[in-house]
């Protein structure tokens, strides 16, 4: 793979929080196309403004590399085209405060240069703040994270455990109409059996092999009907952290962070240090995010040891 391609892979995709779990429909290659636009923002806070007048460019020979492995450059162009046409015909319902709803497109203009075997995208100026300038209350994670990744619905699953455990949980249910919605499948897949199978069995066997989280899938039903789905989600290095369910366990990880041995080990760690200063609690928190999303950080001595000490 080429440098420049490279790069791109490597780009960090930044989303609202209230994006990530907006409504919307989108086929594998318009989404790919959406993401590697998306990952050319910079979102931190001191970024170049970017405006309803940003383009956003995405050539064949990225795009086939990222997502179109084995293709050849007609085809891609081809299904790059396509994709870019009927992006442009999506929209997207973002859940507001006081329960109001904002409907809007992610793009507002799509240039075609068969020429330079490339399109040229601009963003929908109501989409642009969810996408920029982020603060707060959102979710990131890198382009190639995903690209294993073949079903459309095994990267909004994706995307929404990210953002859930971004938000130190790591068990989530969800009543089955609001999952159809974060999903864009409303008016699809009525029948729970379709919805099991084509739906989320198929995103969390993708997710389960392809990227760094493992994923347990229950569901609940109520007088024969099935009525919610939970989800339970860690990473994959922190094995030993899980329960007799295979999920990962809030009870194990709090008394590891609050033994004395875990404070003396890493009340020096960089990310926990500043937060160690302010209160036991802010230190407790931070280090129980931390835990769940790089376990590996933590290799001074095994999680079990922690375990057997006792805790302040």
């Amino acid at each position: 793979m080429k440098h420049k391609d490279m790069i791109m892979e490597n780009n960090l995709v930044a989303k609202s929080n209230d994006l990530v779990v907006a409504s919307y429909a989108l086929t594998r290659h318009e989404q790919n196309l959406l993401l590697a636009c998306v990952s050319q923002i910079n979102s931190l806070p001191d970024a170049p403004i970017v405006s309803i007048e940003s383009r956003f460019t995405v050539t064949v020979e990225q795009i086939k590399d990222l997502f179109y492995r084995g293709s050849t450059e007609r085809n891609a162009y081809r299904d790059l085209k396509k994709a870019a046409d009927h992006l442009f015909e999506r929209e997207v319902t973002i859940k507001l405060d006081k329960d109001e709803t904002l409907r809007t497109r992610f793009v507002s203009s799509v240039k075609f240069q068969p020429n330079d075997s490339q399109v040229t995208l601009r963003f929908a100026e109501d989409i642009l703040p969810y996408l920029t300038q982020l603060k707060n209350n959102f979710t990131r994670y890198r382009l190639a994270d995903t690209v294993e990744l073949t079903s459309v619905y095994a990267v909004r699953l994706y995307e929404i455990i990210v953002c859930w455990q971004g938000q130190n949980r790591w068990s989530e249910t969800l009543d089955l109409d609001d999952f159809r919605y974060m999903m864009g499948v409303e008016d699809k897949y009525r029948q729970f059996s379709n919805l099991r199978d084509r739906v989320i069995e198929t995103a969390v066997e993708q997710i389960n092999e392809n990227t760094n989280y493992n994923v347990t899938v229950s569901y609940r039903k109520v007088k024969r009907e099935h009525r919610s789905v939970t989800f339970k989600f860690y990473k994959k290095g922190a094995i030993s952290l899980t329960d007799d369910k295979g999920a990962l366990s809030l009870d194990k990880i709090r008394r590891i962070v609050r033994s004395a041995q875990f404070t003396a080990d890493y009340n020096d760690h960089q990310l926990l240090s500043v937060e160690a200063r302010d209160s036991n609690e802010a230190f407790w928190a931070k280090a129980e995010q931390l835990i769940a999303e790089s376990p590996k950080e933590f290799s001074k001595r095994p999680f079990n040891d922690y375990l057997k000490i006792k805790t302040d």
